[in-house]
């Protein structure tokens, strides 16, 4: 697993690079303006649905696939995977013909802040984008199905192409109006997930169709408290955004920024991991087998905390320089990442406690017990709320970020908490050597690369110094990771000297 774990970061590492420079191209094009503001609030929802259905959808599909192919075989289970598609290619159809209509309360919603030609123009976006929506939900059952099947690498390809159809209609499109770039975002959103078809089996195309069937509605029944605890991270974004936009102009766009940055990430790190081990976890908990359960939870929070603590602290070290080096230039200024820097400090308190929740909701979703992450959720959303009203007075934008990760910290404890509680039992062994270990060595980088920064930067310039440090500092905390022998990097040895030896 972990072999193949880390296989797949690097794939996602490519995968959130085109991502960047999507982001890139809208700072160079439209920086922090009103404009921005607009693209990305109508792009949002699009993209809330892609977030939010490819995590429920494919994490309610996925125990319950398990079990079919358990109990009832492989047949029953690829005939119960093209009822699913047909049913909510249809519903989701439907449903963005809905929000077509009520688009206007929609954006309205996401940015009260707003003035008419805002408005006006973000609704004729949102409208287009709102087109893509049943196939993004079909994409997301078929993404399940390759992880089911172990074509992990395929599963997380797609983003690629979207974001590669983005920006091209951000840089040449958009020079011929509003309608032209649109439509050509609505293709990326539409066209990204035809890689998966020559690796899906040709019998999941049938037209097979039937609402009474028990395991269909087992799936969706777990949607929605699924969608819930899933949605917690967009649902408070969606928050921070709605607050941005009467908090300061571009505050929407500077948030923005500052997620993307930590969501490249829990993007490459925490979502690859949960991607190879919930599939297992699953399987184990559908045929009953608690030790391996057990060992795809802890070598999984193992892995995680040794990518996770060195990338949170060197972001919140480097939060200004990374922006600059990323962003700065044409219309993104000194003081856009300066104020994004800001924000991306306090949002990369929250990378840990993702990760541990992440892992935690899974052993809940995959045991059928849904109740206690949507119970979760709502009270991390609640608190968000809460704190973000009282910070963002005295602290502006990054006040949103200090809220939204204090209230993620404080969810991730509690579910902690309710797993012994509600299952009755402990799950995994958290090895606190070995993190004090991962702690030691992350210290120790930070300190070598700001040092290497502050030399470097000197000669070279702040975005080659930037780039030398943060090399440098990686490098260091490998080494130091070996010389403390921690366990997952002496496998990786050992397994480097047994494929020489051959």
């Amino acid at each position: 697993m972990k072999q193949t774990s880390m296989i797949l970061m690097v794939v996602t590492v490519l995968a959130k690079v085109f991502g960047l420079a999507r982001e890139k191209a809208l700072a160079q094009f439209f920086g922090v303006s009103p404009m921005a503001d607009i693209f990305i609030v109508a792009l949002s929802i699009p993209m809330l649905f892609t977030n939010l259905l490819t995590g429920a959808l494919g994490t309610g599909f996925i125990p319950v696939y398990n079990e079919i192919e358990e109990e009832k075989g492989h047949v029953r289970a690829e005939l119960f995977t093209s009822n699913v598609t047909n049913t909510l290619a249809l519903f989701f159809f439907l449903l963005s013909l809905v929000a077509i209509v009520f688009a206007r309360p929609l954006v309205k919603a996401l940015s009260p802040g707003f003035s008419p030609q805002q408005m006006a123009t973000a609704l004729v976006m949102t409208r287009i984008f709102l087109l893509s929506i049943a196939v993004i939900a079909v994409g997301s059952i078929y993404r399940a199905y390759l992880q089911i099947h172990g074509r992990f690498v395929i599963s997380v390809l797609h983003p690629i192409i979207m974001n590669i159809f983005i920006i091209f209609s951000v840089a040449v499109l958009s020079k011929k109006g509003i309608l032209p770039m649109s439509l050509g975002v609505l293709f990326a959103l539409v066209i990204q997930f035809a890689i998966f078809i020559p690796f899906l089996n040709k019998k999941l195309f049938h037209l097979v169709f039937s609402l009474k069937d028990h395991y269909l509605k087992k799936m969706l029944t777990s949607i929605f408290p699924i969608l819930i605890s899933t949605s917690v991270i967009e649902l408070n974004f969606i928050i921070n955004k709605a607050l941005a936009s009467m908090v300061t102009s571009g505050g929407i766009a500077a948030l923005n920024y500052a997620s993307r940055l930590q969501g490249f990430a829990t993007g490459i790190v925490i979502s690859s991991i949960v991607t190879v081990a919930y599939p297992q976890m699953a399987r184990a908990i559908a045929s009953g087998d608690k030790p391996g359960l057990n060992k795809s939870f802890s070598e999984s929070l193992s892995l995680m905390n040794l990518l996770v603590i060195p990338a949170t602290v060197g972001m919140m070290a480097f939060s200004s320089e990374i922006v600059a080096l990323l962003f700065k230039g044409g219309a993104f200024t000194d003081q856009d990442a300066a104020m994004t820097g800001a924000v991306l400090f306090y949002y990369a308190l929250s990378i840990p406690a993702i990760g541990f929740r992440e892992m935690l909701s899974r052993i809940f979703f995959a045991k059928g017990y849904v109740k206690t992450p949507v119970i979760n959720s709502v009270l991390i959303i609640l608190m968000n709320t809460g704190l973000s009203l009282v910070a963002s007075k005295y602290m502006g934008l990054a006040g949103l970020g200090l809220a939204t990760s204090l209230s993620m910290i404080i969810g991730s404890l509690l579910l902690a908490l309710a797993l012994k509680k509600d299952l009755g039992e402990k799950i995994g062994d958290f090895n606190w050597v070995q993190v004090l270990k991962v702690c030691l060595a992350t210290a120790l980088m930070t300190l070598l690369a700001k040092l290497v920064y502050w030399k470097v930067s000197q000669v070279l310039g702040l975005r080659l110094g930037i780039l030398v440090a943060i090399g440098l500092g990686g490098l260091a905390y490998f080494v130091l990771l070996a010389l403390f022998r921690v366990k997952e990097v002496q496998e990786l040895k050992e397994a480097l000297l047994r494929r020489r030896a051959k």
